[in-house]
């Protein structure tokens, strides 16, 4: 073969290789999700950790220590939480930090920090603390927020008053 047909060779195979086996591949939703954490001041993009692979989705955590709280955020599949362990001494005080936790999981999920978002939060909270405890004890609601379904809960386990807050994030 000549020179001149080698090299042509050479740029077909190269740039059907580029072609067909592109290195740049669309960011998961949970990597999205990340980002949108990061970009909101919520947490940290570099903060995460990977927990194991569930159906092809890979799973992350992290877990935020504060003065008297405790968080614990995940982003799975199909939804994004967050789960807040206070001491239980003051009822109010914790229920308006969890309350807090929830609001910045829903702006960071719906990529806005609208008052309409917090309202909605705020409302199935409120329906949530305001219910009637199921056989396991459990305070929950569901409702909708952003136009995604929008759960919470509350419940003491082992003396430990506990909030939880999902969104569905598919």
């Amino acid at each position: 073969m000549k020179f001149s047909n080698i090299l042509i060779l050479a740029v077909i195979l190269g740039g059907g290789y580029t072609y067909f086996f592109s290195k740049d591949k669309s960011p998961t939703v949970n990597e999205k999700l990340i980002s949108q954490f990061d970009k909101h001041d919520v947490i940290n993009s570099s903060e995460w950790g990977k927990g194991n692979v569930i159906d092809g989705v890979q799973i992350y955590t992290v877990r935020k220590d504060y003065a008297v709280f405790q968080s614990i955020w995940s982003l799975g599949r199909g939804e994004a939480g967050v789960m807040v362990l206070t001491e239980g001494k003051e009822p109010k005080i914790e229920a308006a930090f969890a309350l807090s936790q929830c609001n910045q999981l829903a702006s960071a999920v719906i990529d806005t920090k609208a008052v309409a978002t917090s309202d909605a939060v705020f409302s199935v909270f409120q329906k949530a603390l305001s219910a009637e405890k199921d056989d396991k004890g459990v305070l929950r609601a569901t409702g909708e927020v952003g136009g995604k379904s929008y759960d919470v809960s509350a419940r003491v386990i082992d003396s430990v008053l506990t909030f939880s807050c999902g969104i569905k994030t598919t």
